[in-house]
């Protein structure tokens, strides 16, 4: 069952999000969804992403499913930025596509764009680390995550380091 709901509210995004406080936040509102479902449904997992829309939806978020949503927004909300800032930069009108200006300020080339945007993705993917790695240090506590890939052996590889010394046990 495919729901639009999204996981995070327009409070936690304004205080996750990279943009400043005197943006209007409704224009990145619609990507939300969007980065939801490209970047963050895969990380959760069909049956983890059910849940948690259910519960938004039906309103009665488990105290658990707070604490991940609160571990979410960071990652949703950076996504949801790199996925709207061409389209903050530049707007589709009937005519083509015009570049955003103001008399207030100077508008950046594609290329400040773009460099922006590869800022905000790096940003992006170590707040999903840091989701993922939240999710494979409380496994017990989501046993819906089934994840795209294993990102707990990620996480949870250590690397064997080998001196080269013997030392054989007494």
């Amino acid at each position: 069952m495919y729901s639009s709901t999204a996981l995070i509210s327009e409070e936690l995004f304004r205080k996750h999000s990279p943009v400043t406080g005197n943006t209007n936040i409704t224009e990145f509102i619609p990507y939300l969804a969007i980065a939801q479902e490209l970047y963050i449904a895969p990380v959760l997992g069909e049956a983890l992403m059910t849940e948690l829309k259910l519960q938004i939806d039906n309103n009665n978020l488990t105290e658990i499913n707070s604490l991940l949503i609160l571990k979410i927004a960071p990652a949703l909300s950076f996504f949801a930025v790199y996925q709207g800032l061409p389209f903050h930069w530049a707007a589709i009108v009937n005519k083509g596509i015009t570049i955003r200006e103001s008399e207030n300020s100077k508008s950046i080339d594609i290329n400040d764009v773009a460099q922006l945007r590869q800022w905000i993705r790096n940003d992006a993917n170590i707040f999903v680390e840091l989701l993922t790695d939240f999710l494979c240090s409380q496994q017990k506590a989501y046993p819906l995550w089934k994840p795209d890939k294993n990102y707990c052996s990620e996480c949870n590889s250590t690397q064997v380091f080998n001196s080269g010394f013997y030392f054989p046990e007494k």
